[in-house]
């Protein structure tokens, strides 16, 4: 059995602000310690599952994240960036199933830790008229590889969020959102064995889940951004439309070149820090 552990950072435990998630940020190096952690917790109980593979994808900023000599030492590590898929890099590699440690609910989600979706400028992102955050635009991602996600750790509206769009997956709340950058949290052990203990449920039956796919083949991808200068930009890419001031459409034959259409406008709107 060989699991892929997707990890962020805001929705780990005690993270609720960007002096958390920031790398600049006053209590970053905190946040790095509780993620590794929260990962280890991931790790030690699919191992104990009987797994036999744990790939662990530093999935926040560029990927230089967790603590690799803090992490549990049977697993292997994706760090740095840029990678083809991005926060699901491996997904590819024959995987069993997925675990999502420290994600968040999507952009402009109330109570939501540090909402967005890949960073500030995407105000919302559909995929065939199914709006997804990361939660979403990442299962997606597995289900072209026929990989399901099984179980997510982060605040009560992440854990909400992944439920409504995957039926049945095992959720580990670590933490409830007061607004955008505050919140309710648990003691970093609680967090560690909710994890440990919703990872273990979920592998004790893996046969039952589904990779998330849409039903159609062809995709239309609709971004809106929070600006009317990042359609500006992202127009740039060829086969893009704008529909709106602030949206853009991009018709793609099937999701994974939707998936890459998508990291590629990200990529491009981040070059410059006025847009």
């Amino acid at each position: 059995m060989k699991i892929l552990v997707s990890a962020d950072i805001e929705g780990v435990g005690s993270v609720v602000r960007s002096e958390h998630s920031g790398i600049q940020g006053r209590e970053y190096a905190q946040a790095r310690r509780l993620m590794t952690e929260e990962v280890n917790a991931a790790v030690r109980a699919a191992f104990d599952a009987g797994a036999t593979d744990v790939l662990v994808v530093d999935a926040h900023n560029v990927g230089l994240n967790l603590l690799p000599e803090a992490l549990d030492e049977r697993a292997r590590l994706v760090m740095g960036s840029p990678r083809p898929l991005a926060m699901m890099e491996g997904v590819d590699r024959g995987m069993d199933a997925v675990c999502y440690v420290g994600y968040h609910g999507m952009a402009g989600t109330t109570d939501a830790a540090i909402a967005h979706i890949f960073h500030s400028r995407v105000a919302a992102l559909k995929f065939n008229g199914l709006q997804v955050g990361e939660i979403g635009l990442n299962a997606l991602l597995a289900g072209v590889f026929k990989v399901p996600v099984v179980m997510i750790a982060g605040d009560a509206v992440a854990c909400r969020e992944a439920r409504e769009l995957l039926p049945g997956i095992e959720t580990a709340v670590v933490k409830e959102s007061i607004g955008a950058y505050a919140g309710i949290c648990l003691h970093p052990q609680r967090c560690r064995e909710a994890i440990y203990t919703a990872v273990a449920r979920a592998l004790a039956r893996l046969e039952t889940f589904e990779p998330l796919v849409l039903k159609e083949t062809a995709v239309i991808m609709e971004i809106r951004f929070t600006t009317a200068s990042s359609v500006d930009r992202a127009l740039r890419l060829p086969g893009t439309e704008r529909v709106s001031g602030d949206t853009l459409v991009y018709r793609a034959p099937d999701y994974l070149t939707a998936f890459k259409a998508f990291a590629a406008i990200t990529d491009l709107l981040e070059l410059v820090p006025w847009i």
